[in-house]
């Protein structure tokens, strides 16, 4: 059944060329900006599912989540709204590749082709996660890999429509149960709330099934996937591929503990032991000589023509070969009416010709204007990442530390208990003796050893607290800095919204206008062919009215 949505035009600039695919809140589309050069995707709601507002708002948060996060493996979100009918969309960058599910499927992965995925996928999460955003549905169908600039196996992290529910409660039953049951985390399995570590807990799934080619559950249904994530000990990776890296399998199990605090304690802690264990194995250059991604978009500039000529160049033709028909048949000059109809085309099309250009004008100045945010984003979201990075050092530096204060506290302790009972020792052994017994003499030495390692440990712990006080106060203050960089996030995004909103409703104006000229040269037109349609001398010049109207749908087909 065709697809009625085909050929529209959302946002008076986006026309929807073939539908690229369909998922469970709505149809991807590729689609051609009419005002500038540039093919996109749009993903659109679902028709059917319009009316029902949290679906909707579910979707219009994919957008702002991806827009906050910014990231160079997440895909780009350019712009998103509703149409007049009540049609949400987002309008995406255009990805030419194929998802992770297509190369898992063709069998176990090289390792550091595998890392080199997986480092891109973590980079992406640990931007999504130091903004408070969890994606909640990390799976292979949602990694695509694109070929971009001569590097293969590019990541673009899609779907973040589940990531923006988590911080809204309005969207979502207590305790829904939400993700893909293959690859869900334990607590999201329970109905918990999803967590950073949730999505790592899916990294190390994806993981398992690269250097494995299968799952580390298997079950009939979606029930018995919950189940086995709630309960099940995955089965060790070596028992599928005997030569699994040992260091890639303790990642993968870690990655799997059922209690998320066993898990990396973030992804930038995962992020690190990827590079650490990238840097040991034998590296595999994703970059090639060629771009079949460039190859692949085919002649984007086409679009650009296809709507200059429709808009203008054809309507000029059409007015040069209508001049011609009163020529041929009216040689002193036609009718008034006749006349007019052509000047009036003339003045239109001229209206048009400056229309366009301040068209155009007007979608640069909105695309240049949404460039800018994502700089900005860009900019900002790296500061997040730098800090976060350091962050999350300083508090694993903690937690190592915090291991050994309290290992020196327990000799500490030990050793005021040795020190205390060799007191006692010495204190109930006869004093009045001038000899030194066996027994005194080893109460003393007790007490000695007891009491120099006590200070040493004591020592030892002022030394540690103070490191563990200062990393803490650092902590304090980069957490100072991150709250800092959100708030400016969080606050620019409204004011590049109002101005895009306002370029937004100028161009809808103009192309308002647009409409109001196309529809007067229609009229125009048609009285004029109707006019001369049974003026046996105008015959061949209806048959050049004919070849421009195909030359013209050629090339907006094209």
């Amino acid at each position: 059944m065709k697809d009625r949505l085909l050929g529209r035009v959302v946002a008076d600039r986006y026309r929807l060329e073939s539908r690229l695919g369909v998922g469970g809140m709505g149809a991807v589309y590729r689609a051609r900006h009419l005002l500038i050069d540039r093919v996109v995707a749009i993903k659109i709601l679902q028709p059917e599912r319009r009316g029902e507002e949290h679906f909707r708002a579910w979707f219009l948060r994919e957008a702002r989540a991806a827009n906050r996060i910014n990231h160079a493996n997440i895909v780009e979100i350019n712009d998103f709204g509703e149409t007049e009918d009540g049609l949400a969309y987002l309008i995406m960058e255009l990805l030419i590749g194929d998802s992770l599910s297509g190369l898992i499927a063709r069998g176990p992965m090289d390792l550091a082709v595998s890392i080199d995925i997986l480092e891109q996928m973590t980079a992406a999460l640990a931007r999504g996660h130091d903004l408070g955003v969890v994606h909640r549905d990390i799976k292979p169908d949602n990694i695509f890999l694109i070929n971009k600039s001569g590097r293969r196996n590019f990541v673009k992290v899609i779907d973040f429509g589940l990531a923006r529910l988590s911080q809204d409660g309005r969207l979502a039953a207590k305790g829904a149960v939400f993700g893909t049951p293959e690859y869900m985390s334990p607590e999201q399995a329970h109905g918990e709330d999803a967590t950073p570590q949730s999505d790592l807990y899916s990294i190390g799934v994806i993981f398992y099934e690269m250097l494995t080619g299968r799952l580390p559950f298997l079950a009939r249904d979606r029930d018995g996937y919950i189940e086995s994530h709630k309960k099940s000990i995955p089965p060790s990776p070596q028992t599928f591929q005997k030569n699994i890296d040992p260091r890639a399998e303790r990642i993968i199990m870690t990655l799997l503990e059922k209690d998320l605090t066993k898990r990396f304690r973030d992804a930038h802690h995962l992020l690190e032991e990827f590079k650490t264990l990238q840097r040991r194995i034998a590296p595999v250059s994703p970059w090639e000589i060629s771009d079949p991604e460039r190859r692949a978009a085919g002649n984007p500039s086409l679009g650009i023509l296809a709507a200059g000529l429709n808009d203008v160049a054809t309507w000029a033709l059409k007015a040069t070969i209508f001049g011609r028909m009163v020529a041929t048949s009216y040689p002193g000059g036609g009718p008034s009416r006749v006349m007019e109809s052509i000047e009036s085309i003339w003045r239109l099309v001229a209206a048009s010709t400056r229309l366009a250009g301040e068209l155009q004008v007007q979608a640069k100045q909105n695309d240049d204007l949404q460039r800018k945010g994502r700089d900005f984003t860009a900019q900002i979201g790296r500061k997040i990442e730098d800090l976060s990075r350091e962050q999350s050092r300083l508090r694993r530096e903690v937690a190592a530390a915090t291991v050994d204060l309290n290992r020196l506290k327990d000799d500490y302790n030990k050793a005021s208990h040795e020190l205390n009972e060799s007191r006692k020792i010495i204190a109930s052994i006869d004093k009045g003796r001038d000899e030194m017994t066996e027994g005194l003499r080893k109460a003393y030495e007790t007490a000695g050893s007891a009491a120099a390692r006590r200070q040493s440990r004591a020592e030892a712990v002022t030394k540690v607290e103070a490191k563990i006080n200062k990393w803490n106060n650092d902590i304090a203050q980069i957490e100072a800095q991150l709250s800092e960089y959100r708030e400016q996030l969080e606050n620019h995004p409204s004011s590049v919204d109002n101005d895009l909103e306002a370029g937004r409703q100028r161009l809808a104006a103009k192309s308002q206008e647009r409409d109001s000229y196309s529809a007067a040269l229609g009229e125009a037109a048609d009285f004029l062919a109707d006019h001369f349609k049974d003026k046996a001398e105008c015959t061949e010049l209806f048959t050049e009215l004919e070849e421009i109207d195909r030359s013209s749908v050629i090339i907006e087909v094209n």
